[in-house]
């Protein structure tokens, strides 16, 4: 799988780089729906932790070893997820101007 510089999904931006590559390359399109669910808070953290367990586990494919993989992953976002949870829409709040438009920054 080719990923494009910089689009690794997986991983906190304090995930060695190495690491977010080798994740990314089994399990990207999950991390980034799992991003999206953080950002939009549409779903609860947990709920948007279990859609990423089940999505992950979806793309290990019936392999073992990836769903050992996906496993661990899952445990760590449970365990440090609160810390991104939610960042991007309070962003958005924190952006808006009196008129209530969001700025784009």
């Amino acid at each position: 799988m080719d990923i494009e510089k910089n689009k690794y999904h997986c991983g906190a931006w304090w995930t060695p780089r190495w690491i977010r590559r080798i994740i990314s390359i089994r399990f990207n399109a999950s991390c980034k729906v799992h991003d999206m669910d953080y950002r939009t808070t549409r779903f609860t953290r947990e709920e948007s932790d279990t859609r990423f367990l089940l999505h992950m586990i979806r793309q290990a494919k019936s392999s073992v070893f990836w769903e050992i993989i996906a496993t661990i992953f899952y445990l760590s976002v449970r365990m440090l997820g609160k810390l991104s949870y939610g960042v991007g829409k309070a962003k958005k709040l924190l952006t808006k101007d009196s008129n209530d438009t969001i700025i784009e920054p």
